[in-house]
């Protein structure tokens, strides 16, 4: 039996874009023909619900055993390891659905543990253990918990593995980011069975240092990739560009993941940008394997429908004419870029004036992952008609929220012909938006609705939300910085391209090591609007402006969809990166 162990924070819910791959992979017909059995092993970040229900909605809980809570004979199974390193755990299933596609289902095994009273000897023990054998610095991190619950994560691991599988003679191990490192390194701890098979992978989402540094440098991606090229040549690492980053637990575990068998870089760049930080690793190691599509089979209706939907919502706000519905759904983080969309915003609203269109750009972010509660939603629709205005403070704009309203607000008092709607919420519904949204309109019909969807990332090691609007017939807007657009180059042709992408890399390439180490805010900011005024006609050009341009888009599109089918991925990347 091949038995897939996927190690990471969203083992319980899906929270971002690591939740959306495990989705995608797990609801693979191809990955569930190749792995028996799967599960999804993480932390128990607290006891949420009922007993029965500490796996969620979707979920069923066999045994929990804070809870006393056994549904056969769990606690004979169990207790002697519950015992032995004083742990709780939550056992049991999930059932994984798509999103975009809810024909594709899966169920996972699930198997959640407490770490909170762990015996801080055995944990002290294998600190000890992970200094000599790894030179991991265990007393640098430990006050921060984030380190600590995933390194006490691993002292159980193996044991809890060979309790649930003791058949399993072929075990494929994955640390999703940092999380399931210490977990994957503690089976070199172990004196493993020479009948069985560990195949151990780091899945790089990320490149931890790097998203920080990028993030961080006033530069951003300007900077940091022309600085990788250049040390390309010189074989100079990461950090002897830009000192030490061994400060962050997260750095000193993702370097130890060249240990392992495989490093799947989810993009071309976090192939190099790991490349970049652990010089002594071996390329052979690294395998690019791309994110995916969960697609399903939409008709051109299906989109004139979710139009149709917005239309009417907006119409409500005084928008009574939509001809483009421009949108960017992402998490609210710098890495985002997301003062690049207002730029180019600022340059189509000239075209759009000139030619007599009226379009929407849709910002669909929130800085709080949870949402904000119906409770308080509803208060603010009536007090001041909340998501199409707002206010500073708690349970509205909170954070890097403000920054962001502060930019479209500015960007809406001088458009003429394109106006900017923050939506500072997770996930789109009636009950998530208050009652100006339609009974049946969901975040799906966002993504088919849009005629083009943002993703200027700095930092973007791959882009899935980038080209969500693809299969309906939008345009993709990128940035050469994104992952995704190196699978897109390799799917479409010359003659059809769905995308635009802008290269603000390239900009900085003639400028000199310690120019785009010093360079500033002010600087890149120049730089940038540059770049983008090369590229503002050219998308405006490509933008579906009617019914006749969409459904050209829609039907062109069709023949290249199965490219980006999470089934083509797993067959084409994913599947072979494991051999």
């Amino acid at each position: 039996m091949k038995l897939a162990i996927h190690i990471s924070h969203e083992a319980l819910y899906k929270i971002g874009g690591i939740g959306e791959v495990l989705i995608g992979l797990c609801t693979a017909s191809s990955y569930q023909a190749f792995f028996e059995k799967t599960l999804f092993y993480g932390p128990l970040f607290e006891y949420i619900g009922s007993p029965s229900t500490r796996l969620g909605k979707d979920g069923i809980v066999y045994y929990s055993s804070k809870d006393n809570y056994d549904t056969g004979h769990f606690s004979e199974l169990f207790t002697p390891l519950l015992e032995k390193y004083h742990v709780n755990i939550v056992y049991g299933k999930r059932r994984l659905t798509s999103e975009l596609n809810p024909q594709k289902i899966a169920t996972v095994d699930v198997l959640l543990v407490d770490v909170t009273t762990m015996k801080k000897e055995l944990v002290d023990l294998h600190k000890y253990l992970f200094w000599e054998k790894f030179g991991l610095p265990s007393d640098r991190y430990e006050k921060d918990w984030d380190y600590e619950q995933y390194f006490r994560l691993a002292l159980p691991y193996y044991e809890f593995i060979k309790l649930l599988y003791p058949k399993t003679k072929e075990f494929y191990h994955f640390s999703h980011e940092y999380m399931g490192i210490p977990s994957l390194l503690s089976l070199e701890l172990r004196e493993l069975s020479p009948e069985e098979k560990h195949y151990r992978i780091f899945y790089a989402h990320e490149v931890a240092p790097v998203r920080r540094i990028v993030e961080n440098h006033p530069g951003h991606d300007i900077s940091f990739y022309n600085l990788l090229k250049k040390a390309e040549a010189t074989q100079e690492s990461l950090e002897d560009v830009f000192g030490s980053q061994m400060d962050w637990y997260r750095t000193a575990l993702v370097k130890l993941a060249y240990r392992f068998d495989r490093i799947f870089a989810v993009g071309d760049l976090v192939a190099k940008e790991y490349q970049f930080l652990v010089r002594e690793v071996s390329p052979n190691k690294i395998k690019v394997v791309y994110n995916g599509l969960p697609l399903d089979h939409f008709t051109f209706e299906e989109k004139e429908k979710s139009r149709i939907k917005f239309n009417t919502c907006l119409s409500l706000k005084g928008c009574d004419r939509v001809d483009v519905l421009l949108s960017h759904t992402c998490r609210l983080v710098k890495s985002k870029g997301i003062w690049r969309d207002i730029k180019i915003l600022w340059l189509l609203d000239r075209y759009f004036e000139k030619e007599n269109l009226k379009g929407i750009y849709i910002l669909l972010a929130s800085q709080i992952p949870q949402g904000r509660p119906a409770e308080l939603i509803d208060i603010m629709v009536k007090e001041y008609g909340w998501p199409f205005n707002h206010r500073i403070g708690w349970p509205d704009l909170v954070g890097y929220e403000i920054e962001i309203y502060q930019y479209i607000e500015k960007f809406n008092q001088k458009a003429k012909n394109i106006k900017a709607i923050f939506i500072n919420q997770y996930g789109l519904s009636k009950r998530k938006c208050g009652i100006d949204f339609p009974e049946d309109i969901y975040h799906r019909d966002l993504k088919l609705a849009s005629d083009a969807e943002f993703g200027l990332s700095i930092y973007e090691p791959f882009g899935i939300s980038h080209i969500e609007a693809l299969p309906s017939g939008g345009l993709s807007l990128l940035s050469t910085s994104c992952g995704v657009f190196y699978l897109l180059e390799k799917v479409f042709k010359e003659d059809f391209k769905p995308y635009v992408a802008i290269d603000f890399i390239d900009i900085g390439k003639d400028l000199p090591e310690h120019v785009l180490l010093e360079l500033t805010h002010e600087k890149r900011e120049i730089l940038e609007e540059l770049t983008i005024a090369k590229y503002a006609e050219n998308l405006f050009q490509k933008i579906p402006k009617n019914q006749k341009e969409r459904v050209e888009i829609f039907e062109k599109m069709q023949p290249y969809l199965k490219e980006l089918d999470w089934e083509t991925i797993v067959k084409k990347y994913f599947l072979p990166g494991l051999s």
